[in-house]
């Protein structure tokens, strides 16, 4: 019986073993964008879930590597990675890089506080109708181009915790944040005002699609970007990109 007990456990762990084998270990770049990425997350953040389990049904096990962004990409450019995420796909990026298909999309819209503003507007054809709001801008975003011409009354923050507590206070009206962004700040700086916020359904810009971006000078990097984009449709037609996004963000209205 002892004998057999222990042909037994060889028998599982060399399956293991095998099993670990039949699973290699592909490098990838990343950095601290949460709560899309971050070592301080659970799972390390909505994107890496995404991506772990593309990966897990292409074959393969992943190694993050967290980086400084432009240490991400001069990580694939010499193929020491296969893939940096999550980026968008750009005219200059693709001359020497490819991307996946996107794992999720971004949008940004206004935020504000409920106790300051029990009627919000509920949509607008034109930022010309939000001229009598207060809306926080930081330095150095895409919207602030938009918002002059159309002649928006800005106020500068320092970032967009800032934002958020100057919307608090009756400072400000509305602050301009990515979905996912806002979100995330609101629960983990003043969990306790949580359902106290709201933001504005109409969206700011376009979704942005937030991808894989892979090297073309990784080992065998071309049949892992098949594998892989095989894998992330087969997510996208089952629901699992939908699954894992409401997982991580259920408050977020349209799911995305």
């Amino acid at each position: 019986m002892a004998m057999r007990r222990l042909l037994l456990l060889v028998f599982a762990l060399s399956l293991r073993c095998s099993l670990a084998a039949a699973e290699p270990t592909v490098e990838l770049a990343t950095g601290e964008w949460p709560p899309f990425v971050s070592q301080s997350l659970q799972q390390d953040g909505v994107f890496s879930q995404m991506v772990r389990q593309a990966f897990l049904r292409a074959g393969y096990q992943v190694h993050l590597n967290y980086l400084s962004w432009p240490k991400a990409e001069a990580m694939i450019r010499t193929g020491k990675a296969a893939a940096a995420f999550p980026y968008r796909p750009t005219q200059e990026r693709e001359t020497e890089f490819d991307f996946s298909a996107p794992f999720m999309r971004s949008t940004s819209y206004l935020f504000y506080y409920k106790p300051h503003m029990p009627h919000p507007p509920l949509q607008f054809k034109s930022l010309d109708e939000l001229r009598g709001y207060r809306i926080a801008i930081q330095l150095g975003y895409w919207y602030i181009p938009l918002f002059q011409q159309h002649k928006l009354n800005t106020l500068l923050t320092n970032d967009e915790v800032h934002a958020l507590r100057q919307l608090q206070l009756g400072h400000l009206d509305l602050a301009p944040m990515t979905l996912e962004r806002g979100l995330y700040q609101i629960h983990s700086t003043m969990p306790e005002h949580e359902k106290e916020f709201g933001y504005i359904p109409t969206p700011l810009d376009k979704e942005t699609p937030l991808t894989l971006m892979f090297s073309r000078t990784y080992p065998q990097v071309a049949r892992i970007r098949e594998e892989v984009a095989r894998a992330l449709e087969q997510m996208e037609k089952d629901g699992t990109l939908k699954a894992i996004y409401q997982r991580n963000f259920p408050e977020a209205m349209p799911p995305r």
